[in-house]
């Protein structure tokens, strides 16, 4: 009788300690390949870099882009990857250089799904306008 007493006992236990020992739920979190945006100002647009660096042909959805100048800040709402000739012909008007900060980029990622890359600054430096030269003779 003690025998079955002892078994019921260590039967108990070892259901209850079985029990603990489930494993929890493991939670992981899915890394972004993509990382940020950069302002390419030789064919005025935007690339998108993944984590390793290398650009990628991702579609930008939209962002805001702000031009800060002494006594005002003018925005712009763009969509897609080019700037917009509206974006264009204000910065070729400017005479200074400036800053401008790229805000709310939204991209598409390899899913098809919206993601929001960070906000990054950039300066705008204006091309040297040709200066016309008098010929005299």
């Amino acid at each position: 009788m003690r025998f079955i007493l002892t078994l019921i006992i260590f039967l108990f236990l070892a259901n209850k300690i079985s029990l603990a020992q489930e494993p929890q739920i493991i939670r992981v979190k899915k890394e972004l390949n993509l990382k940020k945006v950069v302002f390419d100002n030789s064919d005025f647009r935007l690339v998108v870099i993944d984590r390793y660096g290398n650009p990628r042909v991702n579609k930008i959805a939209s962002y805001q882009l702000d031009i800060k100048m002494p006594n005002e800040t003018k925005f712009f709402f763009g969509f897609g990857n080019n700037l917009s000739q509206e974006m264009l012909d204000y910065l070729y008007k400017l005479d200074k250089a400036t800053s401008i900060f790229f805000n709310k980029i939204m991209v598409y990622n390899e899913d098809d799904q919206l993601i929001n890359l960070p906000d990054f600054k950039e300066e705008w430096i204006p091309p040297l306008k040709k200066s016309k030269k008098n010929k005299s003779k």
